[in-house]
């Protein structure tokens, strides 16, 4: 698979109307910031684990239109002399973004474009298409990992979806799985691509073609004994466990692991259990799968107290099931040197006005206490602490907590584009690097902003100062100063 087939026509239609009206009226290089932010965490949650920017890194690195483009484009009708321009263009824009496997919270900047107009929006929908995936998958597979470790316990987990994943190949949910903790994967090309652990067992079909299920346990332990794992669920599951057994037993192979994929997995893992020490093979695992999410996976390890080490997951990861999709936008946030705000009925979707950056506040224990959402080139930190005390105001009821100045922080945000030139350190980071710092972050969030039920709020609020400014542009531009208010 070609990774790096998007050109610049990786883009909406309107994107193209609009650069060539800007053209039009010479206002196309015209300097401006937009910024993607997602407006609530996914899933009912708190958190949005990052994925996605590599990838996107990687379609801006070679950005250019060729000449198959221009004479697609010409067969749409536009202009001879805007053509000529997109031909002899070259990007020029910088770009901020969180780094893959930080994790954001909403308002924040995932990502910050500055530069010409007509490519800031041109490359909107490329980079919303990337990151709002792939974020969403790692986040789900984040919940997932955590899930699994509900008793304390360190299980593995297995991204198993490739057949129910809805973007060819299977990339984006494997790539994103794996940053949000995956150990492993059944999708061979995903994994040779990255440098994923290639993983599996085996399907019914290998047991169904055969007469006697022992025989086929048999031939297939024997074909590869480094694998030796069985799926024993085909026609009864605890016969298909003295099968498996049996199996390990007379060709003297060890049994890596037994499978179920269907039924009552806490009772009949109890029971396979029993059967596996009663015979001495303590070293058996037990791997379960058959639509599993994180709901599922931490009652059958806190309620019904289940005996299963790996769990294998599909549909609800590779679909992220129960929200196919996490709603990240877009937003002009300056034009010049002018702020600009979209206004909206709903204070949600009221965005947060000019370039803005985040500073992460760190508790001693080494825990993150809390984010500040702040204009772009204010200086609130030196060496790594707050130099003043500063008051963050929740958007949402207007609450306000102060940090004193001398507090351990950071700024999330790195440039990842310097005019037009991509951080090849960014765009080729291994997985295993990316994958480890989601690790990282993640423990450093209290355990009350990751519990699947009602979670506590991390809070993430707007510099007071930005808020007041918010305030004001909204209150002109409901006075049509600035605006017409938008409805929606």
């Amino acid at each position: 698979m070609n990774k790096n087939k998007f050109s610049p026509l990786f883009c909406d239609l309107y994107h193209l109307t609009m650069a060539q009206a800007m053209f039009d009226q010479g206002t196309h290089n015209k300097i401006e910031t937009y910024e993607m932010f997602i407006r609530k965490a996914p899933f009912n949650g708190t958190y949005l684990l990052t994925a996605g920017l590599g990838e996107v890194l990687k379609w801006l690195n070679d950005w250019h239109y060729s000449n198959e483009d221009i004479d697609y484009l010409r067969t749409l009708g536009f202009k001879e002399d805007f053509l000529n321009m997109l031909k002899n263009s070259h990007l020029e824009i910088d770009m901020h973004a969180f780094k893959e496997g930080e994790i954001v919270f909403p308002n924040e900047p995932i990502v910050r474009v500055s530069g010409p107009a007509w490519q800031a929006v041109m490359i909107e929908t490329g980079i919303l298409n990337i990151i709002n995936a792939q974020s969403l998958f790692a986040t789900k597979a984040s919940r997932i990992v955590k899930a699994s470790q509900a008793d304390g316990k360190k299980r593995t987990i297995l991204e198993m979806g490739l057949r129910r994943a809805q973007d060819t190949q299977g990339f984006a949910s494997t790539r994103a799985a794996y940053i949000g903790g995956i150990d492993g994967t059944s999708n061979v090309e995903a994994a040779r691509y990255y440098n994923i652990p290639a993983v599996g067992t085996m399907a019914h079909c290998l047991i169904m073609r055969e007469d006697n299920e022992k025989e086929a346990f048999k031939n297939y332990m024997t074909s590869d004994p480094k694998r030796a794992s069985v799926l024993i669920d085909t026609y009864d599951t605890i016969q298909g466990a003295q099968n498996a057994i049996q199996a390990s037993i007379e060709t003297g192979i060890a049994l890596k692991s037994v499978r179920l994929d269907s039924g009552d997995l806490a009772r009949l893992s109890k029971k396979v259990r029993y059967l596996l020490d009663k015979a001495g093979f303590y070293d058996t695992k037990i791997t379960a799968s058959n639509d599993l999410d994180e709901y599922t996976i931490q009652s059958l390890i806190l309620e019904q107290k289940a005996p299963i080490d790996i769990f294998g997951v599909g549909t609800m990861l590779a679909t992220s099931y129960d929200q196919p999709a996490l709603g990240g936008v877009y937003k002009l946030k300056k034009t010049g040197e002018r702020d600009v705000i979209k206004v909206s009925e709903l204070p949600v979707k009221t965005t947060i006005p000019g370039s803005t950056d985040v500073i992460r506040i760190i508790e001693n224990n080494g825990q993150y206490a809390g984010d500040i959402i702040y204009q772009n080139g204010k200086t609130f930190l030196n060496n790594n602490t707050l130099n003043q005390n500063i008051e963050s105001v929740r958007t949402d009821n207007e609450s306000i907590k102060k940090f004193l100045q001398g507090k351990k922080a950071y700024r999330p945000m790195i440039e990842v584009i310097k005019s037009g030139i991509v951080n090849q350190e960014e765009m080729t980071k291994p997985l295993t690097k990316i994958r480890d710092y989601a690790t990282e972050n993640l423990s450093r969030l209290n355990d009350t902003h990751l519990r699947l039920k009602s979670p506590h709020t991390y809070i993430a609020g707007l510099e007071k100062g930005l808020f007041i400014t918010r305030n004001d542009l909204r209150k002109k531009a409901l006075q049509k100063e600035l605006f017409v208010h938008e409805k929606d």
